[in-house]
C-alpha cells in the first residue's frame, strides 16, 4: 500500500479502515500527518501538547488510531490490531 491508496478524506468507517490497513502495512508515518491534523480538535491538541511537554509524546500512528477511535469510526481493538501488525512487520524486516 502507498500514499496514493489513501483516501482524500476520512468521514466513513471504510475510509478509516483503509488508513488502519495502511498503518499496518508499513506506510511511512509522515503520510498520516494530514489526517491527524484534520481529525484533531482543540482539546486533542492541548492533550498532545501536555504529553509532549511531559516527555510522553505519542507517535503519529498512535495519535491517528486514537483519533479514529475517538471519532467512532473504528474500535480500539481494530487500532490495536493494526499497531500490532505494524510492530510484527517491523520485527520481521529486522530479522
Amino acid at each position: 500500500m502507498s500514499f496514493r491508496d489513501l483516501p482524500a478524506l476520512v468521514t466513513r468507517r471504510e475510509e478509516a479502515l483503509t488508513l488502519l490497513e495502511a498503518l499496518a502495512s508499513g506506510v511511512d508515518e509522515r503520510e498520516f500527518a494530514p489526517f491527524v491534523t484534520a481529525l484533531t480538535s482543540p482539546e486533542d491538541e492541548q492533550a498532545v501538547a501536555i504529553m509532549r511537554g511531559s516527555g510522553n509524546e505519542m507517535s503519529m500512528r498512535v495519535q491517528l488510531g486514537a483519533l479514529l477511535s475517538g471519532a467512532g469510526l473504528v474500535t480500539n481493538e481494530e487500532v490495536f490490531q493494526a499497531l500490532d501488525a505494524r510492530r510484527a512487520r517491523a520485527k520481521g524486516a529486522m530479522a
